[in-house]
């Protein structure tokens, strides 16, 4: 809990900055493409969680790393949290500067699980009802999980709407458990 706090506050000190400069957009894109490469090599996660590599090392190794594929604020920014001994924290900041980027621009995430890849007019047509009855733009994630059997589960932050054939299977096994249906 106590480093989602610090992961906030620095992610919230990156944003005014970004703001300021009119750089939202761009440390977002840089970010992702960092979330990225973090999860291509796991092995940069290691690094960053153990203090005992010379902070140096750290750095000539993140530069090397990501000074052509990131802005120079987002490079200076990872430089920064090395100095700070906090690189351990670089995933959960990302995290943190998309939600408040996600709230300056009056985005909602939302995760969308479907049971199979779904077309992109039946993707469209489900965004839109989403986007339509919140009242903001979306911003989906569509998750495959065959285990919902058809349909689809919508989860916006700790709200989840089911609507999974799954879901509606188990009611019915539930109902006839019970001795609801004639």
């Amino acid at each position: 809990m106590a480093e989602q706090k610090v992961s906030y506050r620095y992610a919230k000190a990156l944003l005014d900055t970004a703001v300021q400069h009119n750089l939202t957009e761009q440390i977002f894109e840089d970010f992702k493409n960092i979330a990225k490469i973090f999860s291509i090599l796991p092995e940069l996660n290691s690094l960053a969680r153990k203090p005992i590599i010379a902070p140096q090392k750290k750095k000539k190794l993140y530069q090397e790393i990501f000074s052509y594929r990131v802005s120079e604020l987002a490079m200076s920014f990872i430089l920064f949290l090395v100095d700070k001994s906090r690189d351990d924290l670089i995933l959960d900041i990302i995290k943190q500067y998309e939600n408040l980027y996600y709230k300056l621009k009056d985005y909602l995430p939302v995760e969308i699980f479907v049971a199979i890849d779904i077309g992109e007019n039946s993707k469209n047509k489900i965004v839109e009802k989403i986007a339509k009855n919140m009242g903001k733009k979306i911003v989906p994630k569509f998750i495959i999980n065959p285990r919902i059997k058809g349909g689809f589960i919508v989860k916006i932050e700790d709200w989840v709407y089911d609507a999974s054939l799954r879901n509606k299977l188990d009611a019915l096994y539930e109902q006839l458990l019970a001795g609801g249906i004639n």
